[in-house]
């Protein structure tokens, strides 16, 4: 008798059978199966970026194009803003005016697909920066000593 053997998934991770319907989509398509480990190859294309929508009554991103989210569309829930998930019935108008809200309120906190600054990443991770005695060039973002703003290649791009 044979004795099933389970992989994380590493774009899901959850459990995959080796040699199942999933394990050899990925092996396929774009892993190499080392070592009992599931390894992207250097040739294959980026993942795509996960969309999310927000279940407006449970506050829970929803990944777009799952069991659940499927579920919810078929069932009558609409999308607005390209984020929020709408339940169907008495409650829209009431759930719109929230969303709106929350919309106007994301907005004015956090600017959409803004891109990040140097000042940005010095913010997020200036503590590590120190313990390791390195900082960032402010043109192209590669690790150079702490006493220089940039590196080797932006100094001559600068003058």
């Amino acid at each position: 008798m044979s004795q099933n053997i389970y992989v994380t998934n590493p774009e899901t991770g959850r459990r995959i059978r080796v040699g199942g319907n999933t394990f050899n989509y990925l092996t396929f398509s774009s892993y190499d199966y080392i070592n009992q480990e599931l390894i992207r190859r250097a040739s294959a294309s980026p993942p795509a970026p996960r969309q999310y929508f927000l279940n407006t009554q449970t506050n829970r991103l929803i990944m777009a194009g799952s069991r659940r989210y499927q579920e919810m569309i078929r069932g009558g829930w609409d999308i607005i803003e390209d984020y929020y998930l709408i339940p169907p019935g008495d409650l829209v108008a009431e759930t719109i005016a929230m969303v709106q809200e929350l919309g106007n309120q994301r907005r004015r906190d956090v600017p959409l697909n803004r891109p990040l600054t140097y000042e940005d990443i010095m913010d997020r991770h200036r503590d590590r920066l120190i313990d390791l005695n390195i900082s960032l060039c402010r043109e192209c973002f590669i690790p150079i000593k702490r006493e220089s703003e940039y590196c080797e290649d932006c100094i001559p791009a600068r003058q």
